[in-house]
């Protein structure tokens, strides 16, 4: 069914739409090259506090302005709005009823509040720790309020860290880590390489102002490494803006310390791009949220 209706609409193209707290973008762009991507950004003073029904009218009023009514559309969840957790599933895990009742378990005691009012997905295994992350319902049940007033479709819903998993899983290890770049803070993904790379643990590294130099960021992915006892990686693959500071040649050439890296920006690729390759996301949902 969903497949028909993208069908349907691809030529008129797809929605790109980004939530944080404070603020909402909308990239409209067109099946066709030749067609000028509509960009729309609003901010949300009200954000952290609104009621759902004003967040699904803003979101709602700046698809329509984009055009984006009634055309798919691929959600990005900013990293101040997620909630991230390992969760270790008991050994004797076999269903997936007990993988979630697992991931609650460990959200209430992380963060003392019932995951009844939270979206919760997860990279679910039974054989080892997995990543879970938590949207709260708020946000994710006055987006599909929105897309499906507007008679689209959720095709993706990500947050901020995973579509960059997702994108650059294949260039990390132990020797490389992954961050995101938010406003005020960067995400971290710990990783850990045996039996194969996974993320070991997720940490927020608050970000003075102005950007710190990369001696300060390597001393706090250090520390992250020590806390959970993980050798410290020889490369940071990031996401997000870019710091001088923390550019290549920033520093004397000679400097053994660990280096920066960016990753290529999203806008560049198209949902479904390299889909001979590319596995489904581990941690996203689509269409409703219940």
């Amino acid at each position: 069914m969903l497949e028909r209706w993208l069908k349907r609409f691809a030529r008129r193209g797809y929605c790109r739409l980004a939530l944080s707290r404070g603020m909402l973008t909308v990239r409209r762009v067109g099946a066709s090259r030749h067609v000028p991507a509509q960009f729309v950004e609003r901010l949300l003073p009200a954000g952290a506090d609104a009621s759902q029904e004003t967040l699904a009218a803003l979101i709602g009023a700046a698809l329509d302005e984009s055009g984006g009514s009634g055309l798919p559309v691929h959600v990005t969840f900013a990293d101040e709005l997620v909630r991230y957790f390992i969760v270790t599933p008991a050994d004797n895990s076999v269903r997936m009823q007990d993988l979630r009742a697992a991931a609650g378990v460990r959200f209430h005691t992380l963060y003392g509040e019932d995951p009844a009012g939270w979206q919760l997905v997860a990279d679910w295994q039974a054989a080892e720790p997995f990543l879970a992350c938590a949207v709260s319902r708020r946000w994710s049940d006055a987006l599909q309020q929105a897309v499906v007033a507007g008679r689209g479709c959720v095709v993706s819903a990500l947050p901020e860290f995973v579509a960059a998993w997702n994108r650059s899983r294949r260039e990390l290890g132990a020797d490389t880590w992954l961050a995101t770049r938010g406003e005020r803070a960067l995400t971290l993904g710990l990783i850990a390489a045996e039996p194969r790379p996974r993320v070991a643990a997720v940490r927020t590294l608050a970000l003075p102002d102005p950007v710190p130099s990369i001696t300060w960021l390597r001393e706090q992915v250090a520390r992250a490494a020590l806390l959970d006892n993980l050798p410290a990686p020889a490369a940071l693959l990031l996401h997000g803006p870019r710091c001088d500071v923390w550019l290549p040649g920033a520093t004397d050439f000679t400097d053994p310390g660990m280096t920066v890296r960016w990753s290529e920006s999203a806008d560049r690729a198209t949902p479904g791009a390299n889909a001979a390759t590319a596995q489904p996301a581990p941690l996203a949902w689509s269409g409703t949220t219940s």
